[in-house]
């Protein structure tokens, strides 16, 4: 992502970007670190205190990092008055100077409205409920609102609400208090034909729908593991965007998730398995 962003930015000399974590792998940070700082001098690392979230439910292949964005009130310095929140497993197509400059109506928030698919599968009015994947943020007033204390008391109260955990939260807090936008700002796997039940026909699309397909700025690579683009078994039509960016970084040679083996591997493992299964023949 943030390789596509640099692309998409690189006149743009008052980018700061502004890097969330808590417990890293040390390896992994020794060696990323000095790779971003070298793309990216403006780069911030931010320490997140998983604490304040301690009352918020995981579950699945979710972790407490994910109410981390609950914390940017908090986190970002007190003179960031704006931030533009994106996603890790997006890639970034177009300039986001329109998305940044955009007038938020009073609004705490910009976002895309889900889907009606994922909407009417969680329970949610269609319209009425964003991705957070993609947010531009008015600090200043997420700053008057109680986005922890809120959200962990509806965290607590409905359980059964978090299907999307920090999304649901977020919806709650800032329920009639968002912008929507174009989906070409957040374009979602069900917009590639990767959701069967959702049909892609002309005269089912909306114009915005139309144009985030035609013309995606952000493709949000939305989902779990064979959606992802570091996935090999990923069939999502755009991600050659994701690998182009890859190939320009020091780990454009891993190997994907759930990838076979090299045909030598499985050549050896083969003949392994043939002389145990030899072996106890012989020994019967």
């Amino acid at each position: 992502m943030l390789e596509t962003l640099l692309k998409q930015t690189e006149y743009t000399p008052q980018l700061n970007v502004y890097l969330i974590l808590d417990e890293v792998n040390q390896e992994s940070f020794s060696e990323f670190i000095p790779y971003l700082h070298s793309r990216l001098p403006s780069l911030s690392i931010l320490r997140a205190n998983p604490q304040p979230l301690r009352h918020f439910p995981v579950n699945g292949h979710a972790t407490v990092a994910t109410y981390f964005r609950l914390l940017l009130p908090g986190l970002l310095p007190a003179d960031c008055k704006r931030v533009l929140f994106i996603d890790s497993d997006t890639v970034i197509t177009d300039d986001l100077a329109p998305l940044w400059n955009l007038d938020l109506q009073g609004k705490s928030l910009a976002a895309v409205p889900d889907h009606w698919l994922s909407c009417r599968d969680h329970g949610y009015v269609h319209g009425r409920y964003f991705n957070a994947g993609v947010m531009l943020i008015d600090l200043e007033r997420w700053r008057q609102t109680d986005v922890i204390g809120r959200g962990a008391s509806f965290a607590r109260a409905n359980p059964e609400r978090l299907r999307h955990w920090d999304q649901d939260v977020l919806n709650h807090v800032f329920e009639d208090d968002w912008l929507p936008i174009g989906e070409r700002w957040n374009a979602c796997p069900h917009l590639f034909g990767l959701l069967p039940e959702f049909s892609l026909r002309p005269e089912d699309l909306t114009p915005s729908e139309q144009e985030a397909i035609s013309n995606p700025a952000i493709i949000h690579f939305a989902g779990p593991g064979p959606v992802k683009p570091w996935n090999a078994r990923c069939k999502h039509p755009l991600r050659h965007h994701y690998l182009d960016a890859r190939a320009q970084t020091p780990w454009a040679d891993n190997p994907l998730d759930d990838a076979p083996p090299p045909k030598l591997k499985r050549v050896w493992t083969e003949a392994v398995f043939q002389a145990k299964c030899y072996a106890r023949r012989i020994l019967r």
